[in-house]
């Protein structure tokens, strides 16, 4: 009878332990919400897919392949406004209670960019040179969720643990770009992006998560006062700084054909992490825990190449891209951890590196546009245009698989997304072009590593609105 006392004595306390624990949903590295993979900005190539290495003969070219630059004739001004709808609707097996419908909104420029050219300069070939103002990665997420967990006791007693967590993560990060363009020959260009990440240069390129939790114990139905905890998280990631270069070249077979390579190089950036802990206790006092640190996230390396036809009747063309990027090389590192193993972690799933692998993702876009052209009247008020565009743009995952005891080791198998675009544009007066684009991107048992549950996984469903407008002078 003592034995049997003493188990239902140590499995109490092993649970209020656990109640007293809290769970921290931003355990997971940098919290992209949107794709991860790096693409350009603007409706018109948007709307072709985001298939554009090897077309980027707009202002927006710096964002897509700068080699593109040169193909700019004239002084030109571009703006991008975005609108993006998330939603996540989990599945769960052993945690019914966590099935929902998780959504978030929000607008915000996404690009701006002024482009000059300089024609005829060194030996007679085109120099453009661009600024531009890009927003790359959205953490905007909010999760209200409760979940519990059933155990069973010695002697046919039951406990309960009760949760419920209110989630919030903001920001984005940005870049500010200066480009320069040449022509080398007829038909081979080239390009280069400086990309500053840099707060002092861009306000608000930060991110932070907002948690708040409510923790009970129950014992055959009954709650225990001392097992109630209220827990408070704050993180801040503020002062991102760094700096990365973007490389492109285009060249031209003939009339027809045009293909496109670009390059954007690895960089490590630096920023100031804030962490608060605040833990309400039911009895006791209050548990305070702050921290103050400096962080390093080494971003991965990507390169791209694409190729375009235009068709006979300058009406229709053509473009298809593939792209690849080296998640295996996104580490955040924290030298100042008080957990030696966390100090040199996975940006994907927060896991030490040695624990975590990642494949690299190759992301494929096909698009197409179609101009209203008439070969017999070259000079029109008003040039319509109409585009369509479909992607396949993986993320990047652990791959963790389910296991009777949990989740397991990861391989790093990524999560699988596709996409359709549709796009208009009309170009007014050879002076102004305005341009939409609508995007609908999904994935179906994805973003198993947001709640660290065996069989618990979600569909993800994300509306886009671009809307772009290119002004010539």
């Amino acid at each position: 009878m003592k034995k049997v006392f003493l188990q239902l004595l140590c499995s109490v306390i092993i649970l209020t332990v656990i109640v007293l624990l809290p769970y921290d949903a931003s355990s997971q590295g940098i919290p992209i919400n949107s794709s991860p993979n790096v693409i350009g900005s603007g409706a018109r190539a948007i709307g072709m897919g985001g298939a554009f290495i090897a077309i980027a003969d707009d202002a927006t070219s710096a964002s897509w392949n700068p080699g593109g630059l040169t193909q700019l004739e004239r002084p030109e001004f571009s703006m991008v406004y975005t609108y993006k709808y998330i939603g996540e609707n989990f599945q769960s097996l052993p945690h019914p209670e966590l099935e929902g419908n998780y959504s978030v909104d929000f607008s915000q420029l996404n690009y701006m960019s002024f482009v000059y050219p300089f024609q005829r300069t060194i030996k007679g070939r085109n120099l453009v040179l661009s600024l531009n103002y890009q927003a790359k990665y959205d953490f905007s997420r909010e999760l209200d969720f409760y979940y519990r967990d059933i155990s069973a006791l010695a002697l046919g007693n039951r406990a309960g643990l009760h949760s419920l967590v209110k989630y919030k993560q903001s920001g984005q990060l940005a870049t500010l770009s200066p480009a320069l363009g040449f022509e080398i020959t007829d038909r081979l260009s080239v390009g280069v992006v400086l990309n500053l990440w840099n707060q002092s240069l861009i306000q608000n390129n930060e991110w932070n998560v907002d948690q708040e939790e409510y923790r009970t114990l129950q014992i055959n139905g009954q709650t225990t006062r001392a097992s109630f905890s209220h827990t408070i998280i704050r993180k801040k990631y503020r002062d991102f700084e760094g700096t990365n270069v973007t490389l492109g070249a285009l060249y031209r077979l003939g009339e027809r054909w045009q293909i496109g390579a670009v390059y954007h190089s690895k960089f490590t950036a630096d920023v100031d992490y804030e962490e608060w802990w605040i833990i309400n206790r039911g009895i006791g006092f209050p548990g305070f825990f702050y921290s103050h640190r400096p962080l390093k996230y080494t971003f991965p390396a990507s390169y791209g190449m694409g190729v375009a036809y235009r068709f006979p009747n300058d009406k229709l063309t053509l473009s298809f891209d593939i792209t690849r990027c080296e998640w295996d090389q996104f580490v955040i590192h924290d030298p100042e951890n008080r957990n030696w193993l966390m100090r040199k972690r996975s940006g994907i799933s927060n896991l030490p590196v040695e624990w975590s692998p990642h494949d690299a993702t190759y992301t494929v876009r096909i698009g197409a546009e179609y101009l209203f052209f008439n070969p017999n009247k070259p000079r029109r008020a008003i040039l319509p245009s109409i585009r369509v565009g479909a992607f396949y743009d993986p993320e990047p995952s652990s791959g963790r698989p389910d296991r009777w005891f949990g989740l397991g080791k990861g391989d790093g198998s990524v999560d699988k997304y596709y996409g359709i675009t549709l796009g208009a544009g009309c170009l007014i007066k050879n002076r102004i072009n305005i341009d939409t684009a609508y995007v609908y991107r999904w994935g179906n048992d994805v973003r198993k590593d947001t709640f660290g549950f065996v069989a618990t996984d979600a569909d993800v469903d994300q509306h886009l609105f671009y809307l772009s407008t290119v002004i010539y002078f």
